[in-house]
């Protein structure tokens, strides 16, 4: 009878080492008999992080990717999600000189973000984003969380047709200074250089390693999940922790794929590359997500564990999860392609 890695109920179900929430891919194999319905749900909050507050988010909003239709569809720029910030991007108008809080919209384009940018009486600025919606009950609880008692200054983004909504959410502050109205453009303008800030929480890091873990689990041979070597990394996965607890499991680093491609070697399409690896001493995983043919997205190792064999087993193997452009996509996002399985070499102690 199947149970799962983590607690060892029977109630096992299907898992996504890669969230579905980075879409649909033609060959995609998932875990299968190895987590259970309620660890699953532990697994997913750690995905909605990663998909809605890391800074994949950011690259979800600019290849147009929705995940499953039935769920909740969130705009990281309006807000974050399962603990993380929302996604904060700030340009400067080319031609006005004058910053603002940007969103991202459908085609790739950025516009101006909906949203209340306060100046307090020590200069400090704090923005309010005003999602679809929004109650002023919504709009005064977000001002109170802020933590300021007095503004000087009040400056609105939004469209002329929201303009009497956007009013009565204001209607809930005392604004004894100024406040000045923005219409988002509808046109073209050119902002830069932007700045894009995200805020995560160890779930970000432990959804990483969750990742390299069971994608490990579905190439190499002769491991289940559940063996000691594992243990350490599983109490990780699904115990909160401070942040930086997290580096002796993932690290930031490059490898031979980087290396090719900061050489020129670049890739023809956006997409995800997962490696799982063994040697004599060690189990490790290698995730690197939206990497394509404008960005060469970090490189992060997943320590697993000590390889517990005394066979000297050296093994690699590596997928390249592949979106279709944007206009073919239908069933399926993309499709995963093999990158390698590298030679095996075995040796006894």
């Amino acid at each position: 009878m199947p149970v799962c890695i983590y607690c060892g109920s029977e109630e096992v179900s299907k898992e996504h080492h890669l969230p579905r929430c980075f879409g649909n891919f033609k060959g995609y194999v998932v875990l299968d008999d190895r987590v259970c319905n309620q660890c699953n749900g532990l697994c997913g909050q750690l995905d909605e992080q990663l998909c809605n507050s890391g800074g994949e988010s950011f690259f979800r909003q600019f290849l147009g990717i929705t995940g499953r239709k039935s769920h909740e569809k969130i705009n990281p720029f309006y807000r974050g999600s399962a603990g993380g910030g929302r996604l904060q991007m700030e340009g400067r108008n080319r031609e006005t000189g004058d910053t603002a809080q940007l969103e991202l919209v459908p085609g790739g384009k950025a516009r101006e973000l909906r949203c209340v940018r306060l100046t307090a009486d020590d200069d400090s600025i704090h923005v309010i984003p005003i999602l679809g919606g929004m109650t002023p009950q919504d709009f005064r609880k977000a001002f109170d969380r802020l933590g300021i008692k007095h503004f000087k200054e009040a400056q609105v983004w939004a469209d002329k047709e929201e303009i009497p909504w956007v009013e009565t959410l204001l209607a809930t502050l005392k604004i004894q200074g100024k406040t000045e109205w923005s219409q988002r453009s509808q046109g073209p303008i050119t902002y830069g250089p932007l700045d894009i800030k995200f805020t995560v929480t160890s779930r970000y890091f432990r959804d990483i390693a969750k990742i390299g873990f069971h994608y490990f689990l579905t190439r190499v041979g002769g491991f289940r999940g559940d063996e000691p070597c594992f243990s350490r990394l599983r109490n990780f996965i699904m115990t909160d922790c401070r942040i930086d607890e997290c580096k002796p499991f993932v690290t930031r680093n490059s490898s031979q794929i980087i290396d090719q491609l900061q050489a020129g070697a670049r890739l023809k399409a956006w997409g995800h590359l997962l490696c799982a690896e063994v040697d004599y001493f060690n189990l490790t995983a290698k995730v690197q997500l939206f990497v394509g043919p404008e960005f060469l997205a970090p490189v992060y190792t997943v320590t697993l564990g000590p390889n517990p064999s005394k066979i000297h087993l050296s093994e690699a193997y590596g997928n390249f999860f592949a979106y279709y452009p944007q206009s073919d996509r239908g069933e399926f996002d993309g499709e995963v392609s093999e990158v390698f399985p590298a030679p095996r070499t075995n040796r006894t102690n």
